[in-house]
């Protein structure tokens, strides 16, 4: 029963994420700045419950760093907030790799 929990969860909170997203979007002229998403993220930040897991990964990413804070878990907690750094550098690198290789693709 739990995982169909989690599912509708998902499924409300993962709506919820793309609305808010792509209305504000459409509401600030598509800006330049990804500014749904930033608005999702910081009201997920305060309203870390139920279906905000969904809603912004951001808020359980917050939560978790905030409970090994709470139980002195300080090298855990600097971990943790180094994986938004090294995500951010692997997609960068992702995405010159597999540039490199849809070069190579269209060069054969």
């Amino acid at each position: 029963m739990n995982t169909l929990y989690v599912a509708l969860g998902g499924a409300i909170g993962g709506t919820a994420r793309y609305v808010i997203d792509t209305s504000i979007l459409g509401l600030a002229g598509n800006p330049d700045f990804p500014l749904g998403m930033f608005i999702v993220n910081i009201t997920g930040a305060f309203l870390v419950i139920g279906i905000l897991g969904a809603y912004t990964s951001f808020s359980d990413f917050t939560l978790e760093s905030l409970e090994l804070f709470t139980h002195g878990e300080y090298g855990e907690v600097l971990l943790n907030l180094l994986t938004g750094p090294v995500g951010i550098m692997a997609v960068f690198l992702g995405v010159i790799l597999t540039s490199g290789l849809q070069g190579i693709r269209d060069a054969g």
